[in-house]
């Protein structure tokens, strides 16, 4: 879902590492759905309330 959701971002573009061939299998098989437009509505809104952490 991290993945998909990135996806979504207009200046992200993720660069996953995969360190074993079951991680490489989930990445992959991440691209092959998407976040419906409530999700990323419902997962914008629920960033935007979340704290920056500045700091030590």
């Amino acid at each position: 879902m991290v993945l998909s959701w990135l996806l979504t971002q207009d200046s992200v573009v993720p660069i996953p590492e995969a360190k074993n061939a079951e991680q490489a299998a989930e990445f992959a098989g991440a691209l092959g759905w998407k976040l419906t437009d409530e999700e990323i509505s419902e997962l914008r809104s629920l960033s935007l309330e979340i704290q920056p952490v500045i700091g030590p």
